[in-house]
């Protein structure tokens, strides 16, 4: 497929918008993203390049291609300031979106105004993890329990692999009272995997009660 001259002014006009999509992606997004949602989040964060960029300076593409009688000639911008905003923008717009988008913050403000239920996260696996910071205990599938703080777990639940840190045996079958509740592992972590685990329990802290939600 050939490129028309056209089209390739549009790629390179987008070019800062696709580099910031890849930034926002490769930090903050999970799973696969389609080519439709990429091109539409290039023209977005192409259309918040350009106009944090016009605010201090005078915008002009940073570099166009024209046809000519011996192939094709590039034009790139000679303005100093007009690329180093253009490339700092390239790399704070996307982390900034991403600070929003990955705390919650927006979704917070709008399930308080009771316009949604959603958040930010792409599923309850995530939601959980990232809000709950508290020691875990695991069940595993053969009745043995493990206590442990959730340092690592998988963005994506099917993988479901959550490490462990300083891991410790549940002892359920202690006989007397003054036989400890937990038996050390005496190691730095456990990696448990879903497919060894039937349920989490997220425990509570030293001297936190519950409260009744409204």
């Amino acid at each position: 497929m050939t490129l028309t001259v056209e089209a390739l002014n549009i790629l390179l006009l987008l070019l800062p918008g696709f580099l910031s999509g890849q930034i926002f992606y490769s930090c903050f997004r999970f799973g696969e993203i389609s080519i439709s949602r990429r091109i539409l989040d290039a023209i977005l964060f192409t259309f918040v390049i350009y106009l944090v960029v016009s605010t201090f300076t005078v915008w002009e593409p940073l570099a166009q291609v024209a046809s000519t009688e011996s192939g094709l000639s590039f034009d790139f911008s000679a303005s100093k300031t007009l690329i180093w905003l253009s490339l700092s923008t390239v790399g704070l717009i996307p982390t900034v979106v991403g600070f929003i988008y990955f705390n919650d913050h927006v979704h917070k403000v709008l399930r308080k105004l009771k316009i949604t239920t959603k958040t930010s996260r792409a599923n309850t696996w995530n939601d959980t993890f990232q809000t709950q910071d508290r020691y875990v205990i695991v069940t595993l599938k053969d009745g043995r329990r493990i206590r442990g703080y959730p340092t690592m777990f998988s963005t994506d639940p099917e993988e479901g692999f959550v490490y462990l840190y300083n891991p410790a045996w549940v002892n359920d079958n202690k006989s007397d009272i003054e036989e400890p509740d937990y038996i050390e592992s005496n190691c730095h972590g456990f990696l448990v995997n879903r497919d060894n685990l039937d349920l989490l329990e997220f425990t509570l802290d030293p001297g936190e009660t519950l409260t009744a939600k409204a």
